[in-house]
């Protein structure tokens, strides 16, 4: 159980990274979008940190034609998508180890 969880927390480490690394090119984001984004339409996302240059946290949300919409970190909705995003990592993680 231990190894699983450690190879869990490896690969979300690099799949963060690697958004974290294409976040990085973007503009930052300057204000929120002002509604949900369906979870079905998301395959990842990168945090924005607040900066000189960046006004204010967010979280990015990477959708599947590319786009990218920032959300406010502190809705629920944000952090329930976020939620969802990790369990279907976890879901990916056990099921690749079993083959």
């Amino acid at each position: 159980m231990t190894r699983v969880s450690a190879i869990v927390i490896v690969m979300m480490v690099m799949a963060l990274s690697v958004l974290s690394a294409d976040a990085s090119t973007l503009s930052c984001c300057r204000k929120y979008t002002k509604g949900n984004v369906p979870i079905h339409i998301i395959k990842g996302y990168s945090i924005q940190y607040m900066t000189r240059n960046c006004h204010i946290n967010a979280v990015i949300f990477h959708t599947n034609g590319g786009r990218n919409i920032c959300a406010d970190p502190s809705k629920d909705w944000v952090m329930e998508s976020i939620r969802k995003l990790r369990e279907k990592v976890q879901a990916i993680s056990k099921k690749h180890l079993k083959v």
